[in-house]
């Protein structure tokens, strides 16, 4: 069976950690660890002021070095733990963790977190702690959980266009009705506002609010549904917004608009609508020319409401060598502290869930209607829980999809196509 060369790069660095890891020296003894971490600029602003709070209340020194996220985040990360020079911590995102989790170079965190005084695993939103468990072993502190499920909306837009503002209880019949409506022409026919954006190709809550799934067992997957009607259907949904009810732009059209991004579109006014998480608030707060808010995804044809997720934490790589002090910055960074910085900024939904649902969190700064993430936190689906996962979507999903947005061909089609080769390559 094939595996892609990303594949094969990972499972050789993770298993040379165990001939390297004999040569891994201490850092500098109990005072002093590395942390390794990924964000935008407001993330970079958070995790530097509680370090510096840390450092002065612990005396601990922290070298903190951040790298880009996604895969570079990975493959960084990865070829330090090959060669014997892993952080002491890590910040691990949920739906890539299984590949450290599953090789045994994390520290498992549950004797930790037991005789933790401050706060208990109860005080954590169960699906974020179920998603870092694996055969009853924590292995991240969480520190936020994600609901993809904010629609961003252009009050002023709505107004003008004499559009309702959509409610939390909408379909997607209601939504791209809403859509249509918020489309708008110059006098050559050409497209100068559309009806809605996303963040980037969401097509996994289409698929998940249809009543279709990404894997046949998210925990234990053995086989990719997507060559399923109910999956394909729903990206295909995603498509017909592009060529057949021209609500969203295209991947040309968003290139002959000066490669704006779908955030800046948004942002300018040219997009009515945008999908994506609570994470964008901090920049949307900037906008001063018209007013905004959000509402929750649109449920599914026959009534389902679900849709993906992400979230993320802290963990302890086994080999390190100052595991209490790690604990310490793990505990400062998704601890009481941590979290209620992290609230105020509007980046994230906090893990700690009287976190979430407090004041710091629920502030009454736009957005006004920021509580639909608490109510949704019931309805997300995590992705599959394997190691490869990223490197399906990568490799064989993304750029078959592609071909989907564009026009040219079928999402019936690819999946159709896709499904089978991504079940002997992964699954079989």
């Amino acid at each position: 069976m094939k595996k892609k060369l990303f594949v094969v790069f990972s499972l050789v660095v993770l298993a040379s950690l165990f001939v390297f890891t004999a040569c891994n020296k201490p850092l500098g003894g109990t005072n002093k660890i590395r942390f390794m971490y990924w964000g935008d600029v407001t993330e970079i602003e958070i995790i530097n002021q509680a370090i510096a709070e840390f450092e002065k209340a612990t005396g601990v020194k922290v070298s903190a070095e951040r790298a880009p996220s996604g895969p570079p985040y990975m493959e960084k990360v990865l070829t330090q733990f090959a060669g014997g020079s892993a952080p002491d911590v890590l910040f691990i995102e949920a739906n890539n963790f299984k590949k450290f989790a599953e090789k045994g170079v994390l520290e498992d965190l549950t004797p930790y977190l037991a005789n933790e005084t401050a706060f208990k695993k109860t005080d954590f939103y169960p699906e974020i702690i179920d998603r870092f468990t694996v055969e009853n072993k924590l292995y991240v502190l969480p520190r936020d959980i994600a609901p993809i499920c904010v629609m961003y909306y252009n009050k002023d837009l709505f107004k003008a266009a004499g559009v309702k503002p959509p409610t939390d209880n909408w379909t997607w019949a209601e939504f791209l009705a809403k859509a249509k409506a918020l489309v708008k022409k110059d006098a050559q026919g050409r497209i100068v506002q559309f009806g809605f954006v996303d963040d980037w190709p969401i097509w996994e809550s289409w698929v998940l609010s249809n009543g279709g799934s990404l894997v046949d067992n998210v925990k234990n997957p053995t086989k990719c549904t997507l060559d399923k009607k109910a999956a394909y259907d729903a990206i295909q949904f995603r498509a017909d917004m592009i060529h057949k009810f021209k609500v969203m732009p295209s991947p040309s059209q968003m290139t002959a608009m000066g490669g704006m991004g779908s955030g800046d579109m948004f942002v300018s006014g040219k997009a009515g609508m945008f999908y994506s998480g609570i994470w964008k608030t901090p920049s949307f707060r900037q906008i001063k020319d018209f007013k905004w808010d959000v509402v929750m995804f649109p449920k599914g044809p026959t009534g389902v409401r679900a849709f993906s997720t992400g979230g993320s934490g802290y963990a302890i790589t086994n080999k390190s060598k100052n595991k209490e002090a790690a604990w310490k910055l793990v505990t400062y960074l998704a601890g009481v502290k941590g979290q209620t910085q992290l609230a105020q900024t509007g980046l994230a939904q906090p893990a700690m869930k009287k976190i979430a649902e407090s004041p710091a969190f629920l502030d009454g700064q736009d957005p006004k209607n920021k509580k639909i993430v608490l109510a949704g936190v019931k309805y997300v689906k995590f992705a599959p829980l394997v190691s490869d996962w990223e490197e399906i979507n990568v490799s064989m999903i993304a750029p078959n999809f592609d071909k989907i947005w564009s026009g040219k061909a079928t999402a019936k089609e690819i999946c159709q196509e896709i499904v089978p080769e991504i079940n002997e390559n992964y699954f079989e």
